[in-house]
């Protein structure tokens, strides 16, 4: 049998299996169940996706309100490193913010440690979501659901009014109609008894 020597490449694809399970672990920290959403559209296979996992500095972060604002987004992420941008997730139809937003670090370490702390923390008053993510591409801002926004909302079952783009009123109902009835008096110190007295105007008493 040949004897087997550890190359330079060998190394480097173990080094690459490592990093690859640190990501999974980070890619599915806040589910039960775990499973790997492959983006078709922007990554050729789930391994392809897995690759730049491996390499990236940039966050999902979901959850959020849609009042929520990058600029409540920057320092809330900044509290573990500087951040590099934060691409706002947008409706595809009204081009409102849609409850979701990726943050990239300069640092990959400062992405490891905010997936690790900054997880279930609460941002304006909503518990959010962070997770690793393979790294932004253009068009990734949109919602993919059937409304424009995130195919999450689209499947909810109740109204969350942090997260609608529709505001609810309450019903208006008209006021009332007020009915009332002219009624005449006799001024018997002006018109002897006779006729009826003026009546008030709308500014005061008529002239």
């Amino acid at each position: 049998m040949a004897a087997v020597t550890a190359s330079t490449d060998t190394v480097s694809f173990i080094e690459l299996l490592v990093k690859l399970s640190t990501a999974t672990e980070l890619l599915f920290a806040n589910d039960s169940e775990k499973k790997l959403y492959w983006d078709r559209s922007h990554y050729d296979s789930p391994e392809s996706q897995m690759r730049a996992l491996a390499q990236s500095k940039t966050l999902y972060v979901g959850n959020l309100a849609f009042s929520t604002r990058s600029n409540n987004i920057l320092s809330h992420f900044s509290l573990i490193g500087h951040v590099r941008k934060i691409h706002m997730g947008l409706d595809r139809f009204r081009k409102t913010p849609c409850g979701f937003c990726f943050v990239e670090y300069y640092r990959r370490q400062d992405a490891l440690q905010a997936v690790a702390h900054l997880t279930e923390t609460k941002l304006d008053n909503r518990v959010i979501r962070v997770e690793l993510d393979a790294g932004f591409q253009p068009g990734r801002q949109y919602g993919r659901g059937v409304s424009g926004g995130q195919v999450r909302d689209d499947r909810r079952n109740r109204h969350d009014p942090a997260r609608s783009g529709q505001r609810h009123r309450p019903k208006w109902t008209p006021p009332e109609k007020v009915v009332t009835t002219a009624t005449t008096t006799t001024d018997t110190s002006t018109n002897g008894g006779g006729g009826a007295a003026p009546s008030d105007g709308h500014y005061g008493p008529a002239a």
